[in-house]
């Protein structure tokens, strides 16, 4: 065990040897804790013959990645760990539009996942983003770095703010795509509400939005930001999507300003 805690959510199955591979880029001692929707004896041996030690739990399928990451948070002492990296599975999409730029197939989940752990050169990137400043407390992958909540989740968003007792911000920065490296302070903070599967939804399909997992996905942010702590970019590593990312700096401000930070 050291300072670093993993959790990965697996709802796609087929994934579980694609991650467990990008968990090998991690260089520093790690925990880690799986979560399942569907509990199948096949994929726990895959993960323990490659983690021994690694924790699994089966969940209800509810609020997508996020109902998972708490429930797999409460069954750890977070106080022996400074650091928490949060990934998930996610599908192949035909068309899907972030920050202004197109994905297609498994580009939104390999251009989150590459910042973090696609080599162990990006983990140590990302890893001394965090270990390295004070002042930082969460560490996202560049392209999803966002600076404004969508109009639809704002009003459930205050809600859940006044249910922390923290002010809301329509502007507040977030990781869209909910991964990320983070201090462990920022999730010991957000525990101190438990919210229910029935809060979350059970069974939300793909692009669903207006719930609960959307406005917690914000709710890190806020939670950084209410805590003192900065969200810090790490670069993406896909040269297209590099490409189009830095032409659009011309003509964008909000993606000038997420370059800046």
């Amino acid at each position: 065990m050291g300072n670093l805690l993993v959790h990965l959510h697996i709802y796609y199955q087929d994934q579980t040897d694609w991650f467990l591979d990008r968990l090998s880029n991690i260089t520093v001692p790690f925990s880690l804790i799986v979560t399942i929707t569907d509990e199948n004896e096949e994929i726990r041996s895959k993960i323990l013959s490659r983690v021994p030690d690694a924790r699994i739990l089966p969940v209800e399928n509810s609020g997508y990645d996020v109902y998972p990451f708490f429930q797999a948070m409460k069954q750890v002492d977070l106080s022996q760990y400074e650091y928490i990296l949060k990934i998930h599975t996610k599908n192949s999409r035909r068309s899907l539009h972030v920050n202004h730029l197109h994905f297609h197939g498994y580009e939104f989940r390999n251009n989150l996942i590459r910042p973090l752990i696609g080599s162990k050169k990006r983990f140590d990137i990302a890893y001394q983003a965090i270990s390295s400043s004070e002042q930082v407390g969460i560490v996202c992958p560049r392209f999803f770095l966002l600076k404004k909540e969508a109009p639809r989740n704002c009003a459930y968003t205050e809600k859940i703010c006044n249910e922390y007792g923290i002010p809301y911000n329509n502007e507040a920065v977030f990781c869209s795509g909910t991964m990320f490296l983070c201090r462990s302070e920022i999730i010991r903070f957000l525990l101190k509400n438990d919210y229910s599967a029935d809060d979350y939804g059970k069974d939300l399909k793909t692009g669903s939005v207006g719930t609960l997992a959307h406005s917690m996905e914000t709710m890190f942010g806020l939670a950084c930001h209410h805590l003192g702590y900065q969200v810090k970019a790490v670069p993406c590593s896909h040269p297209y999507y590099s490409a189009v990312f830095m032409f659009k700096l011309i003509t964008h401000k909000d993606i000038r300003w997420i370059l800046s930070h």
